[in-house]
């Protein structure tokens, strides 16, 4: 098994941390951040990740102002859009079960990398991303004749961003291929799109006031910083890497993945911290995520 098909999956792992820690941390409890102060955290803070990656690995004026340049910060500006679509999903819905509609991009990006990249995967790594896409529909499922149906807004919000990571994907692959930037080039113009689409707009005194009252907080101020900043950058780097050596119809079907560990995620939270979960842990839930698992483990076997 080639080692690089693991930092897909380590990625998928360190996203799923985000998002559960997003719900019980962020978005949710006293003095919690509304949609649009998260997204001028998130989106804001990509400015200052832009200038230290920028000193770490400088670009000329001629590279920075070129055509190719600007396609990569384009793919961040997708990223971006993606990003705040997701979040407000996330505000209205518990991510771990609408998880898999953002997903949609799994099944997505094969389609368009076969058609504009000729990314022609064998039938047995088109079968792997399948199992993952609809291990990640399983992982969602809750057995309980008393749950509500899933908020409109919040299908529309996850189908719209999960259109638009698709498309940041395809477009980030094929400047990687063209190998004219280094991968901490890559990751600042990719920041700098996502500063420009997630974070200007969100620019006001009211959303500034709330990140102020927010970090008064500073247990959940640091795990904001860390699971907002840190991790997404961590594992955005795992996947410009791995998309150096995998086609990226592989790398993104990883996130397919996400959904069971966020599952496991969230009941390891609820139980540390002593609070109630949505997620169901009677037999027949149990048994649902077990088969979960299991399509993703066939699904990333095949993909390997």
């Amino acid at each position: 098994m080639e080692l690089w098909i693991l930092l897909p999956l380590i990625s998928a792992l360190l996203m799923a941390s985000v998002n559960v820690v997003d719900k019980f941390f962020v978005l949710e409890g006293e003095d919690n951040l509304d949609f649009k102060s998260f997204c001028l955290y998130s989106g804001g803070m990509q400015i200052i990740i832009f200038l230290l990656l920028f000193i770490l690995s400088p670009l000329t004026l001629n590279k920075l102002i070129s055509f190719d340049s600007a396609i990569i910060i384009l793919s961040g500006i997708f990223f971006g859009l993606s990003l705040i679509f997701l979040v407000k999903a996330m505000d209205i819905e518990e991510i771990s079960r609408v998880e898999p509609i953002y997903l949609i991009h799994t099944i997505l990006v094969p389609f368009i990398g076969l058609f504009y990249l000729n990314e022609n995967l064998s039938f047995d790594k088109y079968i792997g991303i399948i199992l993952i896409f609809f291990s990640s529909i399983f992982a969602s499922i809750r057995w309980d004749k008393n749950i509500k149906a899933i908020d409109k807004t919040a299908i529309s919000s996850l189908i719209i961003g999960g259109i638009f990571f698709a498309i940041a994907s395809i477009i980030i692959k094929e400047s990687i291929d063209k190998n004219l930037f280094t991968d901490p080039q890559i990751l600042s113009l990719r920041s700098l799109g996502l500063f420009f689409a997630a974070g200007i707009p969100f620019m006001n005194k009211k959303n500034f006031r709330n990140l102020s009252t927010f970090f008064v907080h500073k247990k959940r101020g640091t795990a904001l910083f860390i699971f907002e900043t840190i991790f997404p950058l961590l594992s955005m780097y795992l996947i410009v890497v791995s998309l150096n050596y995998i086609e990226v119809s592989i790398v993104n079907s990883f996130n397919g993945a996400r959904p069971i560990f966020t599952v496991l995620f969230s009941i390891f939270l609820a139980y540390i911290l002593q609070r109630n979960t949505q997620e169901k842990v009677d037999p027949i839930n149990i048994f649902i995520k077990f088969i979960s698992g299991i399509l993703a483990l066939l699904g990333i076997i095949l993909l390997a």
